[in-house]
């Protein structure tokens, strides 16, 4: 997932193969990939007039949850968080390997990690700032 933001929806397509939902909206492509234990859905947008559509964001559902951060992370195949970072800080910076630096905010339910999200945007808040649990 690291690495998913900003890349053509070809990209996901290579990685988890052919969509269960493929639907255009204004010019975003929204696409949906499901397996038993999870569901992850993209929104694409082209940067100019006939470019190909490329990833502006994703959430991952999963279907069990999990109990922690650095579990959720491990399932997203993401580097578990620095010690100094909190360890169950829900939103996070998440870099790609470009160097760039994307957003990421996980969603807790009822005390598991439901869910996840990346933006093809920095951070925007003070990480010290906890969510509320909306469970």
């Amino acid at each position: 997932m690291q690495d998913l933001l900003g890349q053509s929806v070809d990209a996901a397509f290579e990685r988890y193969g052919r969509a269960t939902a493929d639907r255009r909206v204004g010019e975003d492509r929204w696409l949906r990939f499901e397996a038993p234990d999870w569901t992850l859905r993209l929104r694409a947008r082209p940067d100019g007039i006939g470019g190909p559509a490329l990833v502006r964001s994703w959430t991952a559902v999963f279907a069990e949850g999990f109990d922690a951060v650095p579990e959720a992370l491990h399932a997203l195949g993401l580097p578990p968080p620095e010690p100094s970072a909190g360890t169950e800080e829900l939103r996070r910076p998440l870099p790609d390997a470009a160097g760039r630096v994307h957003s990421l905010t996980l969603s807790e339910r009822n005390g598991r990690i439901r869910s996840a999200t990346g933006f093809d945007e920095p951070p925007d808040w003070d990480v010290e700032t906890p969510l509320l649990d909306d469970g």
